[in-house]
């Protein structure tokens, strides 16, 4: 089954925490989903008329949508995101971490 940007938000959130000042960048992010997830082969298909596959683009749109902004769990930050009080009080109280 192929990977949904819903199913990125913990594992995102959870890379940044671990990271540097609780900062991670998007293209470390896309490598940390590629190394946590069992890609299928649609999730790594080249998209048409682009220079990434389907699971980067999905990574890129949490960015694009505002995901962790909208929820105020991580603010976007250079070229990454940064977790926010509210995104590691999320993380804590659903005994993710």
């Amino acid at each position: 089954m192929p990977l949904s940007e819903n199913q990125l938000v913990v594992p995102a959130l959870i890379a940044m925490i671990k990271g540097d000042q609780g900062y991670i960048s998007t293209s470390a992010l896309i490598d940390e989903i590629a190394n946590q997830f069992s890609l299928d082969s649609e999730d790594v298909r080249p998209l048409i008329n682009r220079n990434d596959e389907k699971y980067t683009q999905i990574v890129r749109n949490l960015k694009s949508h505002k995901t962790f902004v909208k929820n105020g769990y991580a603010t976007e930050e250079n070229e990454g995101f940064r977790i926010t009080p509210e995104g590691a009080t999320f993380l804590e109280d659903n005994g993710f971490i």
